[in-house]
């Protein structure tokens, strides 16, 4: 495990004003190879009457021939009207934590990594990954496919906490990559929501100040629960006396097949 560290911001900029349902990619060259990176938003120029919603839709690795590591994300505006949204790209220091081996182009690995033993989580964890192995006409490309937390029972006493993940080749030629985790300390934590079997529910919290980038943790509570973030974006609403805001809004799925509650970790990185 990594000891939880402050984010550093790589890049910000402006997305210029897109319209409804358009997508934007970019691309940050010269990546640490020692760091994971997140995309935060802060959209601009709602009404009174609709919202500016962006969302990060896409977001994965290369790996040069040179050596160069590169990290690429579309984001896209959610949203009923046209309208912009800063980008804030963040990133915090980490470690490996699995190594795929050779994988082939559109092969999907799953593993997972023990965050706790017992207990609410204190850090929230961000994946990326180290691809190795590209040529002069092709990187090497993986993207975190998806990830979920579980908590198991292990012998009498013990309830560890597992992150579960998928990674996937997304390239054009057979490769391999590291995993990396990097952690970022609790500043808010809410109560644990309860989720039927198979359904999914929605959150939102106020996401000031505009400068910070949201990462979601869930800590489900129950034996077997497992659960998982499926959606994620940011979204500037105005009131009718003017005053803006910004809100994270998530969505969580227990994909288990009887309730379970899961409590919510926010880091602002």
């Amino acid at each position: 495990m990594t000891t939880p560290a402050h984010a550093t911001v790589a890049w910000s900029g402006f997305s210029g004003t897109m319209a409804p349902g358009a997508s934007k990619t970019s691309h940050w060259n010269n990546a640490l190879s020692n760091a994971v990176y997140r995309v935060g938003l802060a959209p601009v120029g709602a009404s009174t009457v609709a919202a500016c919603q962006f969302e990060v839709t896409n977001q994965w690795y290369d790996r040069l021939s040179s050596g160069e590591r590169e990290f690429y994300y579309t984001i896209k505006n959610i949203g009923s009207i046209s309208c912009g949204t800063n980008i804030l790209l963040s990133r915090i220091s980490a470690s490996n934590v699995q190594s795929t081996g050779g994988v082939e182009p559109g092969e999907i690995k799953t593993y997972s990594t023990q965050l706790n033993q017992i207990g609410s989580l204190s850090e929230v964890p961000l994946l990326g990954v180290l691809p190795s192995g590209a040529t002069s006409a092709n990187p090497c490309r993986f993207k975190v496919l998806r990830t979920w937390y579980e908590r198991v029972r292990q012998g009498d006493v013990a309830q560890p906490l597992y992150l579960r993940y998928e990674v996937q080749n997304t390239g054009n030629i057979a490769c391999s990559a590291d995993v990396q985790m990097g952690l970022a300390g609790v500043d808010y934590q809410f109560s644990a929501k309860s989720v039927g079997a198979g359904a999914t529910t929605g959150t939102w919290i106020g996401a000031e100040p505009a400068t910070t980038t949201n990462l979601i943790a869930l800590s489900p509570v129950e034996i077997w629960c497992s659960v998982e973030v499926t959606r994620q974006f940011y979204r500037q609403t105005v009131s009718s006396n003017g005053t803006s805001g910004r809100e994270f809004v998530w969505y969580m799925k227990n994909l288990g097949t009887s309730t379970c509650s899961a409590e919510r970790m926010v880091s602002l990185i």
